[in-house]
């Protein structure tokens, strides 16, 4: 990857307050910040748990379709 498209997307992240930055002379060092996650994950916990339930009743009927097809 080209040092201009690392600069950018580390400027993304950086923006979203997803990386924090350190200068020291002219060295850049980058360091993650899980806080925004942690928000998002929160967030998306409600989803995740619906989702989850229903993905797996559709596993409970696709294997009861299969089932009764081994049957016939």
């Amino acid at each position: 990857m080209a040092r201009p498209s690392v600069s950018e997307h580390l400027k993304v992240l950086r923006d979203c307050g997803l990386v924090e930055e350190r200068r020291d002379g002219r060295f850049r060092y980058y360091g993650v910040d899980a806080g925004p996650l942690h928000e998002l994950q929160e967030w998306l916990s409600p989803y995740e748990r619906f989702w989850r339930d229903r993905l797996t009743a559709m596993g409970s009927v696709l294997d009861e379709i299969a089932e009764n097809e081994d049957d016939t």
